[in-house]
């Protein structure tokens, strides 16, 4: 397991992280703390002191070695703004690190007044799947698995609709439409994204028809009397605003349901870890997301599961993305907006659950 799990499954579980650090923990005071003397991994309060922890998995080369006792030493010289007393301590997992850096580690924290703490790989591993077995439990009413689809952008879907906007009309054949598409392949994509997001039906006589959101959407269009390389006017705020109503009106489409596993994904890694176009797969991550939205899809289809499902989400104001350079991954937070909206499904879901089982209780 990488360091950025072992990370997760501590801090998921105080009280195991507690037990090996041998403090009463209060408060987490910060994680993943960029300073200018290094990124501190995490932070907390106890009664009498603060703690600085610099978590480390095996150390078994030298390079690992030093690294780690260089940053430790760079933390010294933090200026923390706090009255209580500030320790530092290394927590390593000590199946995997040599007795030759054990050693080592012990007399550079007994000189240096650093605490020297252990953790087993193995619990992790055992913690780590009681922690994926829980999330499957609360997540509500089961929604079924999100689908990956080629829809790098909601704006497309101005593309369905547009024919509609210069026609001034709510209903058009389906051959009409789809003549706007250079592709049968990208026309079918767009034309079930626009169903899912409920913006069109299909009749019986052939046309494909406005619904009211469809209707609302369309005279909110943001006409193009402004030249610009964008193939597609971007949303307006009103076409967002009708998207945010249909994902929050209790029927779960695909598009809907890939938003709300996004949204869940973000909250649960904190964000830390969005795969780039160019990030090679990693193992345990893919692991993750599969458990989490119960597929077994290759790292390419997680990963542009998770790019496109990024762009969606800003589109509608629901994730911002800081784009690292100097990284294989970026980062995102979600907005207030995004924090609302995941709120609100979750909530919606659990009361959908409840809704189902409380007859069977009797």
């Amino acid at each position: 397991m990488n360091e950025s799990l072992v990370q997760w499954v501590l801090l998921k579980r105080p009280e195991y992280l507690q037990e090996k650090l041998g403090f009463e923990l209060g408060r987490k005071l910060g994680e993943n703390y960029t300073t200018e003397q290094g990124r501190i991994d995490f932070a907390f309060e106890t009664r009498n002191e603060i703690l600085v922890v610099e978590l480390e998995t095996g150390i078994d080369n030298k390079a690992k070695f030093e690294y780690c006792t260089e940053q430790v030493k760079r933390y010294k010289h933090i200026n923390f703004v706090t009255e209580k007393p500030v320790k530092f301590v290394i927590l390593f997992d000590e199946e995997n690190t040599s007795p030759r850096f054990i050693r080592q580690l012990r007399n550079f924290c007994e000189e240096l007044d650093i605490l020297l703490k252990t953790y087993s790989i193995l619990d992790i591993q055992e913690l780590y799947k009681k922690c994926l077995e829980e999330l499957s439990k609360t997540t509500g009413m089961y929604l079924g698995p999100p689908v990956a689809m080629d829809v790098v952008y909601l704006r497309w879907l101005n593309k369905v609709i547009k024919p509609f906007y210069d026609k001034q009309v709510d209903a058009l054949p389906l051959e009409t439409v789809e003549n706007v598409f250079r592709s049968r392949t990208s026309f079918g994509v767009y034309i079930n994204l626009a169903k899912y997001f409920e913006l069109i039906e299909k009749r019986q006589n052939g046309n494909i028809e406005l619904t009211g959101y469809g209707k609302r959407f369309r005279d909110n269009y943001n006409a193009e009397i402004i030249q610009s390389r964008a193939t597609m006017p971007a949303l307006s705020t009103e076409q967002k605003r009708v998207l945010l109503e249909v994902l929050t009106n209790g029927v779960f489409t695909k598009s809907k349901v890939n938003i709300y596993y996004f949204l869940r994904f973000v909250h649960l890694t904190n964000g830390d870890w969005l795969p780039k176009s160019g990030t090679p797969q990693d193992a345990e991550k893919l692991k993750f997301v599969n458990f989490l939205v119960g597929k077994s899809y290759r790292w390419t289809t997680v990963r542009e599961f998770l790019l496109f499902t990024c762009n969606q989400c800003e589109e509608l104001d629901l994730v911002e993305r800081m784009r690292l350079s100097t990284s294989m991954y970026d980062r995102m937070v979600l907005t207030t907006l995004g924090s609302r909206v995941l709120g609100y499904l979750e909530l919606y879901l659990h009361l959908k659950r409840e809704q189902l089982q409380i007859p069977l209780q009797i």
